[in-house]
């Protein structure tokens, strides 16, 4: 059987307001960028959490509520609320936390848009960096830039093709991710065998390989808001984004995104 694909009608309302609420999300983070006065805490799983992170997602999550009822929602900070319709969207305010609160740019808001359990639509927004990649199931990848002046472009995003390992720019995440994974070899085995490695994580090194500024992206533990919209996006740059094993990932777990002709060699070391 083939995958449900929604009707064009359906989707297109949705993808319009993902795109309106990644605006809305970008001027709230801007807001509190740099701030001294940022406010941040603690989280049970010992993560960083800030106010612009619970600020966007209760915006958002109040317009998908108004506007799609139905809809389930399942967010960073607030959790999961079920729905009738078959879709879902999936929110992490502020992917990058970190960065976010240390006042470094490589920080996004990730929106991914479920139709049947199957990502159809997302996008990754990196408001201080003037740059989002977005895309919809049949309809293409695409990058936009604004720079200082305001000028705006819009192109196609298209994940390179590179065929071997050792001419690779890969990039990952902190060591410490790995060693309380216990995954620390995959780590050593993919930085000895790639061209370079550099430490762009988070939902900035799913954008550089979208992008083609990067040729692979792998994380050993990701959640469903940090996986969010980057199986649509990459399929439609013509790259692959799945887990260390091999398959999709929608719901978390682990991550690995590049050119189809460079997967098997990296899952190889990953494993």
């Amino acid at each position: 059987m083939p995958d449900p694909q929604p009707a064009s009608q359906e989707l297109a309302p949705r993808v319009a307001l993902m795109l309106e609420l990644a605006d809305r999300a970008a001027t709230v983070a801007l807001r509190h960028f740099g701030s001294a006065t940022l406010g941040i805490r603690t989280k049970p799983d010992a993560s960083p959490v800030t106010e612009a992170d619970t600020e966007i997602e209760s915006l958002l999550r109040t317009q998908i509520e108004a506007d799609f009822a139905a809809d389930a929602l399942l967010g960073e900070e607030h959790g999961e609320r079920h729905g009738a319709s078959g879709w879902r969207w999936v929110i992490d305010p502020i992917d990058g936390t970190i960065s976010f609160a240390a006042g470094v740019p490589l920080f996004g808001t990730l929106i991914g848009l479920e139709h049947e359990g199957r990502v159809v639509a997302g996008i990754c927004s990196m408001p201080a960096l003037g740059e989002r990649v977005w895309a919809a199931r049949g309809e293409g990848a695409w990058w936009e830039r604004t720079d200082a002046a305001g000028t705006h472009t819009r192109s196609e995003a298209r994940v390179r093709r590179c065929t071997r390992l050792a001419d690779a720019l890969v990039c990952t995440t902190g060591l410490e991710y790995f060693e309380r994974s216990h995954r620390t070899p995959a780590l050593v085995s993919v930085a000895r065998a790639a061209g370079r490695v550099r430490g762009w994580s988070d939902c900035y090194g799913g954008m550089l390989v979208a992008t083609g500024r990067a040729d692979a992206w792998f994380d050993p533990v990701m959640h469903p808001w940090d996986s969010g919209p980057f199986p649509v996006i990459l399929e439609e740059a013509h790259g692959v984004f799945t887990d260390w094993s091999g398959k999709p990932d929608i719901h978390g777990g682990s991550a690995v995104a590049c050119h189809a002709d460079l997967h098997a060699e990296l899952l190889a070391h990953l494993r």
